[in-house]
C-alpha cells in the first residue's frame, strides 16, 4: 500500500533544474555527527549540526526528493496540525508550550529564510495561508485559532464571509490568515537545501540505505551495504519511511499514504477569481481540502483513497470532481494533467515527537501534515542538539523515551481509512 514509485517523474520534479546525485557510500568512515534520512528534517539537522562546527555526514536510501518532502502538497504553514496555542500550553506544560508555539509560529519564515539565505529556488510565495471555515463550529474553532496567535503575538488576520470568499473564490462563512505562511515546490526545495548543506560542508551519501547499528567505544557504528560511518551522536530522521534499524521504533508513527493532482495552466481570467493574491489554502473540513497554484498557474490539491487500486484515473477523476464543486469559476470539471502520490507520518496526538533512544542517539519529527515548515525549523534544533548547542531540557519540545502505539497494525488501517468517517462527518455538517 505504502509503496511509491519515486522514480517516475512528478510536477514538482519536472519543474525543477536537475541536480546531480551525490555518490553512495563505499568504505566506512567517522564523524562527529551522522544524519540517517535526507528529508527536510534530517537536511536542516545535518545544517543545524554543522552550523554549531561540528563534521557531519547524511545517508539517504535513494535519492534526495524522493520521499515525502520531495512530493508533498507544498502548504509552508506556521499553524499547528489541529491544536490552538493554548491547548500545547495545556499539554506540555507553560514553558515547553510556549516555546513550541514560538517554534511553529516563526516556522515558516524560517523556511523561507533558508531559501534566502541560500538562494534556493523553489518557486517560493510567501503570501500567506488561508484557513476558510464552512459551518457556525468550524467559524468558532478558526475564531479561537485566529485570537490566541493574534495574543501570542504572531500576524494574523480575521477574514468575514465577503472577504475570505472573495480570495479563496468559494463561498464560506468565514476564516482566518497568517501572514508570513505560503508555498513552495517542495522538491526544488528538497534538492537545494541538499546542494546547500554540501557546500557548507556536510558530507552526503545518496543511495545509501542504512541497515544495522550497533554501540561502539566512540559512539555508533551505521552500516550500509556498502560501508560504515562511526558518529559519536545519530540523529534518525526517518519519519514515514522509519523501518526496523532501531527496534520498535516504527511503532511509534502512523504512515498515511496521500496523492496530488494538478490541473492545467489555468487562464488570468479564471486566476483573477481564485485564490486571489496567490495564497495558499486548506479549509476545516474533516476530508483532505488544499489548493495553491504552481509556478505556471496550475492549481495544485490533492486527497487520499481508501483502497489504491486504479489510483491514478480514480484520483484524476476525484480531484476534478471536488475542484469543479469548490470552485464555480473553473466552469466545469478542469483536466487533470498531474498526478502522483506520497507517504507522510501522523502520530494519534497530532504533536511532534522527539525520543532519546540511548545515550548519543535521538529521534526527532512526525509532523501529521504539517512537516514543512516545522520540518526545518525543528530539525535545526535537532542539529543543534546533537552538537551539543542544546540540552534535553532547552528542546522546544519535551525529550521524551519511545512512545509506541498501542494496537499498532490495527491503529494503521484505521488511519488510512479514517478519511471514509470524515466524508461522512463533512456531509451531515
Amino acid at each position: 500500500m505504502f509503496e511509491v514509485d519515486w522514480r517516475t517523474p512528478h510536477l514538482w520534479r519536472k519543474t525543477t533544474a536537475a541536480r546531480k546525485t551525490s555518490p553512495a557510500l563505499i568504505g566506512d568512515i567517522e564523524t562527529d555527527v551522522l544524519v540517517v534520512g535526507g528529508g527536510f528534517t534530517g537536511l536542516a539537522s545535518a545544517l543545524g549540526a554543522r552550523d554549531s562546527g561540528t563534521d557531519v555526514v547524511l545517508l539517504e536510501g535513494n535519492e534526495i526528493g524522493s520521499a515525502a518532502s520531495g512530493r508533498n502538497n507544498g502548504l509552508v504553514i506556521s499553524h499547528h496540525s489541529k491544536a490552538s496555542p493554548s491547548e500545547f500550553d495545556k499539554a506540555f506544560g507553560r514553558t515547553h508550550g510556549d516555546r513550541f508555539n514560538a517554534l511553529v509560529a516563526s516556522a515558516a519564515d524560517v523556511a523561507f529564510g533558508l531559501m534566502q539565505r541560500f538562494g534556493i529556488d523553489a518557486h517560493q510565495v510567501q503570501e500567506g495561508w488561508i484557513q476558510p471555515a464552512h459551518t457556525e463550529a468550524t467559524c468558532a474553532r478558526a475564531r479561537q485559532f485566529h485570537d490566541e496567535w493574534r495574543a501570542f503575538g504572531a500576524h494574523v488576520s480575521w477574514l468575514d464571509r465577503d472577504e475570505v470568499t472573495r480570495r479563496v473564490g468559494s463561498p464560506y462563512r468565514a476564516g482566518w490568515m497568517v501572514h508570513n505562511s505560503g508555498h513552495i515546490n517542495p522538491f526544488a526545495m528538497t534538492v537545494g537545501l541538499a546542494d546547500a548543506v554540501e557546500r557548507e560542508g556536510v558530507h552526503i551519501f545518496e543511495n545509501t540505505r542504512a541497515v544495522r547499528i550497533e554501540r561502539v567505544e566512540r559512539g555508533w557504528r551505521v552500516y550500509s551495504t556498502g560501508g560504515s560511518v562511526t558518529a559519536s551522536e545519530v540523529i534518525l530522521a526517518t519519519n514515514a519511511l522509519t523501518d526496523d534499524l532501531w527496534p520498535g521504533l516504527k511503532r511509534t508513527l502512523i504512515p498515511m499514504k496521500v496523492f496530488q493532482a494538478a490541473t492545467e495552466p489555468l487562464s488570468d481570467g479564471i486566476k483573477a477569481q481564485i485564490l486571489v493574491g496567490n495564497p495558499a489554502v486548506s479549509d476545516m473540513h474533516n476530508d483532505l481540502r488544499y489548493f495553491h497554484y504552481d509556478c505556471d498557474g496550475r492549481l495544485v490539491s490533492g486527497a487520499t483513497h481508501t483502497f489504491w487500486h486504479d489510483e491514478d484515473r480514480r484520483g484524476r477523476a476525484k480531484v476534478a470532481r471536488m475542484l469543479t464543486r469548490t470552485f464555480k469559476a473553473l466552469g466545469g470539471e478542469p483536466p487533470i494533467a498531474e498526478y502522483w502520490s506520497g507517504t507522510f507520518a501522523v502520530v494519534p496526538d497530532l504533536t511532534p515527537h522527539l525520543y532519546r533512544l540511548a545515550p548519543g542517539l535521538v529521534f526527532g519529527g512526525v509532523y501529521s501534515g504539517r512537516g514543512v515548515a516545522l520540518s526545518m525549523a525543528l530539525g535545526q534544533e535537532m542539529g543543534r542538539w546533537a552538537a551539543g548547542r542544546r540540552t534535553d531540557a532547552e528542546m522546544p519540545l519535551p525529550v521524551t523515551a519511545m512512545q509506541p502505539i498501542a494496537f499498532h497494525p490495527v491503529a494503521v488501517q484505521v488511519a488510512n481509512r479514517m478519511h471514509v468517517w470524515n466524508r461522512l462527518k463533512d456531509r451531515r455538517a
